[in-house]
């Protein structure tokens, strides 16, 4: 077995070119930019998970006796990388643009990955945004989120709709939670396992939070690796931004890699 395996999560929001006047333009990564940066992980060897298949193979490298998580690899042995190279694509809020212009380039790619909804916005627009004076974007809509889940993209809560958790009272914090969980479940028919918070915005009582409401962990923006000890409730990733070229890239991949 792998001793140190390493395991990074990506943090991605929208997938094409940035529109004029975008308040926010380092959401964006041109797809050209996406499907070059996936094709170098590959080739570097890294295998490709979703967020629950990196918890049932952090489970099986760190964790004795096994949860139940990982108690089911020995029927999913395929998933270990004799390299010990783990890479979990998220992206987060919803845009229209993960289905438009990133799915193509995943199942292309033949890789996973997880999206996290905000729930209440399915079908709509990125209102949080617009009152920050932003652009309006699509948001995925339920046929959307259903191909990409039966592809095998992980669907992910996001909340309801888009809050600073932290700003809100402990109650509506909570139902912001496990609302958008619920209701995921509901709409997709599937066990919504993962959350991230909105701007990045938690503290130890919004984990908590979180924990109450089932979920096996949480995101946050921090940059990291997973690692032995993690905080599953507090994952770090590596923001990739529209000005990430691809020298940026490989210079943040292996900076992680090597300092954190």
């Amino acid at each position: 077995m792998i001793k140190r395996p390493k395991f990074i999560i990506l943090l991605y929001h929208k997938i094409g070119k940035y529109p004029q006047h975008a308040k926010f333009p380092g959401l964006y990564v041109s797809g050209e930019d996406f499907d070059r940066q996936i094709k170098y992980l590959k080739k570097s060897g890294y295998s490709f998970l979703t967020l629950s298949e990196l918890k049932s193979l952090y489970d099986y490298y760190y964790c004795a006796p096994l949860s139940p998580a990982a108690q089911n690899l020995t029927s999913k042995a395929d998933l270990i990388n004799e390299s010990g190279k783990y890479a979990s694509i998220t992206f987060d809020d919803g845009s229209k643009s993960v289905y438009s212009e990133g799915f193509k380039i995943m199942s292309s790619n033949k890789i996973k990955a997880a999206v996290f909804m905000v729930s209440g916005l399915i079908g709509g627009i990125n209102e949080w945004d617009m009152k920050n004076g932003e652009n309006s974007d699509e948001m995925l809509n339920l046929t959307e989120l259903q191909e990409m889940s039966q592809y095998g993209i992980e669907i992910g809560a996001h909340t309801l709709t888009h809050p600073r958790l932290t700003k809100i009272t402990r109650e509506e914090a909570y139902k912001e939670i496990l609302l958008s969980k619920k209701n995921l479940e509901k709409l997709t028919g599937s066990d919504i396992n993962f959350f991230a918070y909105p701007y990045g915005d938690y503290n130890e009582e919004t984990e908590k939070l979180v924990k109450k409401a089932g979920f096996y962990g949480a995101c946050v923006t921090k940059t990291g690796l997973v690692k032995k000890g993690a905080d599953f409730f507090a994952l770090k990733r590596i923001a990739i931004r529209h000005n990430t070229d691809f020298l940026k890239f490989k210079r943040k991949i292996f900076k992680v890699r090597l300092f954190y």
